[in-house]
């Protein structure tokens, strides 16, 4: 008899970064995958060419951690070669790049997950959850809000490098927010946009975009992507017809942006009630959001499932969102 296999996924992991490590600590936690191999052009890893890593090792899956220029060839060699990929947001720099993809995507008949892991912090899992249960009514309406504070060394960030990034705050953090609207309402057109170097005015991409949506009903979303809150800043208010969710806060590693909690309040006419409705407030103590997308992607891989969040779908309609941003303001 054959030795028996243990199941694990072996794994490449190309670019050993903050993500590139998180990534392998949180599939090591998991279980189902084997590390077999790192990569990363600087220090003490496995390689540093990421080819020779992945036509040597010839894993089963590849973690992309790396920065958005080199992506493309990267999920595009790995797929050509029989190899599932999960890929750091944002799915290239460009909606051309992640269009590349769903071609190399749809050729392999392997599996392609992004890292769109804001679907899963637990806020964002009970305010779907709420929405879908119908206590609140329909969404008419949703504001999002998303800043981060540029540092010291903000100018010579890889991600304001236009031609390593393919775009600003928007494509670099903006994106996430632009995943939730859409994760709420939708199909989204731009009606309006501003992309903007209100503070950073150096440098070659926007340290800020506004955008106003709306769906095909006639829901409305509005979105602020800084570089400049200065104070770090996540907020999601979902208006529906009978009630209204707010996401306020999000449990990071630096935990700048507060305590991440989600409240909610159903329309109460009483006289002493109007405009102070009943307050139900729930409060998270953990992010398992990395956990869960390193299940949802082992369980593509062994079991089948189709990709639920972060698909290749995801990816192109965000994207295209993205693009269509940029267009409006120029």
């Amino acid at each position: 008899m054959g030795e028996k296999k243990s199941g694990k996924i072996k794994t490449a992991i190309i670019g050993m970064g903050k993500m590139g490590k998180l990534r392998a600590e949180v599939m090591g936690n998991h279980g189902g995958f084997e590390i077999a191999a790192t990569c990363d052009p600087a220090g003490s890893w496995d390689y540093s060419d990421w080819k020779k890593c992945l036509d040597e090792t010839k894993p089963e899956a590849v973690v992309v951690c790396t920065i958005n220029k080199a992506m493309l060839d990267i999920v595009r060699h790995a797929l050509g070669s029989g190899i599932s990929v999960f890929c750091e947001k944002p799915p290239g720099r460009n909606l051309l790049e992640t269009l590349a993809m769903k071609e190399a995507l749809e050729k392999s008949g392997k599996v392609l997950k992004f890292g769109f892991n804001h679907r899963y912090h637990n806020s964002v899992m009970e305010a779907k959850a709420l929405v879908e249960s119908g206590l609140v009514g329909e969404i008419v309406c949703a504001r999002g809000v998303y800043g981060k504070a540029g540092s010291q060394t903000f100018r010579d960030e890889w991600r304001n490098n236009a031609d390593l990034s393919g775009g600003g705050i928007l494509l670099d953090q903006g994106i996430h927010m632009l995943d939730l609207l859409c994760y709420f309402m939708g199909e989204l057109e731009v009606q309006h946009s501003s992309i903007d170097r209100l503070a950073w005015s150096d440098l070659p991409v926007e340290d800020s975009a506004f955008a106003l949506m709306q769906t095909e009903r006639g829901q409305l979303a509005t979105l602020h992507s800084s570089a400049i809150q200065w104070k770090h800043k996540f907020d999601l208010d979902l208006i529906c017809s009978n009630g209204y969710i707010a996401l306020n806060g999000l449990l990071t590693s630096t935990r700048s942006y507060g305590e991440e909690r989600m409240t909610y309040y159903r329309k109460d006419y009483e006289q002493t009630k109007i405009g102070s409705p009943l307050e139900h407030t729930m409060y998270f103590s953990s992010d398992d959001s990395w956990d869960f997308e390193a299940k949802e992607f082992y369980d593509a891989l062994r079991n089948g499932v189709p990709v639920q969040n972060g698909s290749i779908g995801d990816a192109v309609r965000v994207m295209e969102l993205i693009d269509r941003i940029y267009r409006t303001s120029r």
